[in-house]
């Protein structure tokens, strides 16, 4: 995928299939506890040659972000530059942006990875997938997990990770409405609830999708309700999820509006997105695979 001319990237959707969150500390952070897959859905990142450090967007998913003068794919070039001590570095970056803006999926911050592993090859500076995550904490705290981009638990703030080492791959749709949602109004939103202190759970191990799904059900995303108190269409996403055929589990990932459902096979997946393109015309809806542990 790499040559002294150009390199690319994939930068997968995230999923929070479940989502702790505990009230803020006092610096301002939340405590969370998340257990995180990711799809084989996303955007694309390309690296060529330049004369400077300059980033460029295509697609229509780009346009919320064409009037920012940096977004989190810069501030990850210019930290892993910094890392390298390397500040001669230069790269043209181009983002193909497919997935939705402020959606719960945590495009920008996949895509702020994807540019610290594209990097990382462009320029040939050799570190280890650990050193950049630890990189990705200056950029944001969804960042490290980005950069492993395989199911995992991230606790902490973000920075904590691990790696799941018995996780099934799974079959879901992703359904976003068309809502953007800030995800600074959702936590003012949970922390305006006087939420309790988190209380963390064990790492999971589920070999199968049954007991996936099982693991899961005992669990929650705290982000849930204060977002559908802002945002009404993610009720009916998690409606119109709950009722395809086949949907085993349905709840909102991140700070939404996207939500989610499992299924038992890639088929019933399809099938499910296909109808609810049908009913819902407006929205998005893409089956997809969550890889399971390497």
């Amino acid at each position: 995928m790499a040559d002294a001319k150009v390199c690319t990237e994939f930068a997968p959707a995230k999923v929070n299939l479940t989502l702790a969150v505990g009230r803020p500390r006092a610096d301002g952070y939340h405590p969370l506890d998340s257990l995180v897959v990711f799809a084989d859905w996303g955007d694309w990142l390309e690296v060529r040659e330049g004369d400077s450090l300059t980033l460029s967007l295509e697609g229509e998913a780009a346009a919320p972000l064409r009037g920012e003068p940096q977004n989190l794919v810069l501030k990850a070039a210019y930290a892993l530059r910094a890392a390298a001590e390397r500040p001669e570095l230069t790269a043209a970056l181009t983002l193909k942006k497919t997935l939705p803006v402020a959606s719960g999926l945590g495009g920008g911050s996949s895509d702020a990875a994807a540019a610290l592993r594209a990097l990382n090859r462009f320029w040939d500076l050799g570190f280890s997938t650990r050193q950049l995550a630890e990189i990705g904490t200056v950029v944001g705290a969804d960042v490290p997990a980005c950069v492993h981009a395989r199911p995992l638990r991230m606790a902490g703030i973000g920075e904590q990770i691990t790696p799941l080492v018995a996780w099934p791959q799974l079959h879901g749709v992703i359904a976003h409405p068309g809502a953007a949602l800030s995800t600074a109004s959702v936590f003012r939103a949970f922390d305006g609830a006087d939420p309790d202190p988190l209380q963390a759970g064990p790492v999971p191990a589920a070999g199968d999708f049954a007991s996936a799904v099982q693991h899961l059900k005992a669990g929650r995303n705290d982000l849930e309700a204060p977002a559908r108190g802002l945002e009404p269409l993610i009720e009916a996403t998690l409606a119109g999820l709950a009722g395809l055929d086949g949907a085993s589990l349905t709840r909102m990932s991140g700070s939404g509006a996207s939500c989610f459902a499992l299924f038992e096979t890639g088929a019933a997946a399809q099938a499910g997105a296909k109808a609810l393109r049908a009913a819902y015309p407006d929205w998005t809806a893409q089956a997809v695979t969550f890889g399971g542990a390497a």
